[in-house]
C-alpha cells in the first residue's frame, strides 16, 4: 500500500471548490494515518494527527478535471510543481460576455456570434507568448486582499496588470457556431497562469463578437494526466485514497534524478549541500535555466526520494531546496 505520503490525482467535479477536495484529502489520510488497521502511521501524540496536504495549482468550482493533491511530507513538492504547464479542453460561447469570464456571472456585453469562417483566423494571435489581463474573479491578490472577494462585495475593482503566459497549443476541436447558443470547443495547452476565462474573453471580442467561457476540463498537469485519477473525493474512504497515493519518487519521476549512496543520503539528511560532482551522475541533462532554477530529485539506493536539489543561473553550484525523507524513514 502506498503511504499518504505523495501525490493523488483527482478528477475533480463540478461545483465543488480545489479547497473542499483538499479538505476531504487532508480529513480522511489524517484519519487513515492514525489507524493501524489502515496501515498508516499511529499519531505519536495521542491526539488529533498534523497532516499537510495541499494543490498544484487550483480550479475554478465550476471546472472539472485533474486537481493534483500533495500529502503529507510530499506537500513540500510545492515549489517543483506549481509551475507545470497544463492542458485543458474548453467550450467558448459565443454573443455575451459575462462579468465573471464564465457561465455563472452577469451579462455585461452582448453582440452577434462571428461568422464561422473568421474564428480560425483569430487564433494565431493566441499563440506563443501572449499578453492576457486576469479576471477580476479570480484568486489573485491586491494588496493582501483576494480580487474575487473584493468584486463579490459590490466594490469597483479595476483590472488586474496584464501578464505574459504561453499558450502553446490552441485547435479547435468542435464547433457549433450556427446553433444557439453558438459555440467552439478548444483544445489549449498552456502555461501556469493562463486564465482560460481571458482567453475566451478575448477570442470574442478578436471575433468581432462577446465571449466567455462556457465549460472548462483539465485534462493534464505537466506529466500527469486523468489516466488512474480517483473521482469524487466526497465519496471514497480513507483507505481507498491511500491507496491511489503516488509515492514522491513517482511525482518527480519527469525531472533528472541521480542515486545517492548511504552516506550521501545520511549527510543530505544532516543539512549537507550536494556535491557539484554528483551533477555527473544525473540521469537527463538539467533544462536550461531561465529565471526559475533547474531542479533534480535524489533518490536512495531502493527509489525513494531523499530530496530536492536545484542549480541556479548557468555555471551555479547544486544546493539543497528541500528534503523529503525523514531520518530512517523512507518517503517513497
Amino acid at each position: 500500500m502506498s503511504g499518504p505520503d505523495g501525490i493523488l490525482l483527482v478528477d475533480k467535479p463540478a461545483g465543488v471548490t480545489s479547497f473542499d477536495v483538499v479538505a476531504r484529502v487532508r480529513a480522511l489520510l489524517r484519519h487513515w494515518s492514525r489507524a493501524p488497521a489502515g496501515g498508516g502511521t499511529q499519531d505519536s501524540g495521542g491526539g488529533r494527527a498534523r497532516f499537510r496536504c495541499g494543490h498544484a495549482g487550483t480550479l475554478d468550482p465550476l471546472a472539472t478535471g485533474l486537481l493534483v493533491v500533495m500529502t503529507g511530507r510530499a506537500s513540500r513538492l510545492s515549489p517543483f510543481l506549481m509551475g507545470l504547464d497544463k492542458t485543458y479542453e474548453a467550450t467558448v460561447r459565443f454573443g455575451t460576455e459575462t462579468d465573471t469570464l464564465d457561465a455563472e456571472g452577469a451579462v455585461i456585453a452582448t453582440a452577434p456570434p462571428p461568422d464561422p469562417r473568421v474564428v480560425p483566423g483569430c487564433l494565431p494571435a493566441f499563440l506563443g507568448e501572449i499578453r492576457q489581463v486576469p479576471p477580476v474573479f479570480s484568486a489573485l491578490k491586491r494588496d493582501g486582499k483576494v480580487l474575487h472577494r473584493l468584486a463579490r462585495a459590490g466594490g469597483e475593482v479595476a483590472e488586474p496588470e496584464p501578464r505574459t503566459v504561453t499558450v502553446t497549443e490552441l485547435v479547435i476541436t468542435a464547433q457549433r457556431l450556427g446553433q444557439d447558443p453558438a459555440e467552439i470547443d478548444l483544445r489549449v495547452s498552456c502555461s501556469s497562469g493562463t486564465y482560460i476565462r481571458s482567453l475566451a474573453r478575448d477570442l470574442g471580442r478578436a471575433a468581432g463578437s462577446a465571449a466567455h467561457l462556457g465549460a472548462l476540463r483539465r485534462t493534464r498537469v505537466g506529466p500527469f494526466t486523468l489516466d488512474g485519477a480517483v473521482g469524487d473525493v466526497r465519496e471514497l474512504d480513507a483507505a481507498s485514497l491511500a491507496e491511489a497515493v503516488l509515492s514522491p519518487a513517482r511525482a518527480v519521476g519527469h525531472l533528472p534524478k541521480l542515486t545517492l549512496t548511504e552516506d550521501e543520503v545520511a549527510a543530505v539528511l544532516h543539512g549537507g549541500q550536494p556535491d557539484p560532482c554528483w551533477l555527473d551522475r544525473l540521469d537527463a541533462r538539467l533544462p536550461g535555466q531561465g529565471k526559475q532554477a533547474a531542479v533534480f530529485a535524489m533518490l536512495d539506493g531502493a527509489g525513494a526520494l531523499v530530496a530536492m536539489g536545484a542549480v541556479d543561473g548557468p555555471g551555479g553550484l547544486p544546493r539543497l531546496a528541500a528534503v523529503l525523507m525523514q531520518e530512517g524513514q523512507r518517503c517513497g
